[in-house]
């Protein structure tokens, strides 16, 4: 038998925190609540790295995970797409069809995500977008395709940021304590920030009458620390068992 297989985009170590999938991953397969439960094989992981390098000062990722209308993000969507996907299909024992590979992002590799969805429906069948910074072609290009070309997938998207009286706190001395990278007092606005283009999307998704689950956690900041502490939350939306 082989193993769903979801793509991760956008993931840095280098913090001094992540995402915890494989203790996440883990601990659901243990109590049953994913697909491949019969066999005890959570989900084959692909980890992406970030690209850091830069292009005439800007930093490559935020050009290959930026918008989707210029060349990097598009050649970056048909490496994933038509080099990656069927190298990992040719060295493991995947299921390779559409609806059981998924991908997932954070930020920036939130949007990348599901424009995989919209650049290569025929290989992805589903996305999650955590915290994601969705821009305006990405917005339009879903408010103008053709309604069935995401009618088939399965779409997650959440944020953080101040909800009403709950707010996202300034300071939280527990945010990337390491030694490569000691505080980073910037992401408290962050969330908060990318609310429009979600609703936007959301909106967009509304419109095409387009299946999505969308969750809200009040006063969540913008870094893997955030992520790993809800990170069950899409699991399950894209391969538990139920599902």
């Amino acid at each position: 038998m082989g193993r769903l297989t979801f793509l991760v985009v956008l993931f840095d170590n280098r913090t001094g925190h992540s995402w915890r999938l494989a203790g996440a991953l883990t601990r659901l397969a243990e109590r049953k609540l994913l697909q491949t439960t019969e066999t005890h094989s959570p989900p084959i992981v692909v980890m992406m790295p970030c690209a850091e390098d830069r292009f005439a000062f800007v930093p490559r990722r935020h050009l290959e995970y930026g918008d989707i209308s210029q060349t990097f993000a598009q050649a970056h969507a048909d490496f994933v797409g038509k080099t990656l996907k069927p190298l990992i299909d040719s060295m493991f024992r995947t299921m390779p069809e559409k609806e059981n590979t998924g991908v997932i992002g954070s930020s920036l590799g939130g949007q990348a995500s599901l424009y995989l969805l919209l650049r290569h429906p025929d290989l992805f069948g589903k996305a999650a977008c955590m915290s994601p910074a969705f821009q305006p072609s990405i917005l339009t290009s879903v408010a103008t395709l053709p309604s069935s070309t995401l009618q088939d997938k399965k779409i997650f998207i959440d944020n953080g940021g101040d909800v009403d009286d709950v707010k996202v706190p300034f300071v939280d001395p527990f945010d990337h304590l390491s030694s490569n990278h000691w505080w980073n007092p910037g992401y408290w606005w962050l969330d908060s920030q990318l609310q429009p283009g979600i609703d936007a999307m959301k909106l967009a998704l509304d419109m095409k009458n387009i299946k999505y689950e969308y969750e809200k956690c009040a006063g969540g900041r913008h870094n893997e620390r955030a992520w790993a502490s809800r990170i069950h939350v899409p699991l399950l939306y894209l391969f538990g068992r139920s599902n």
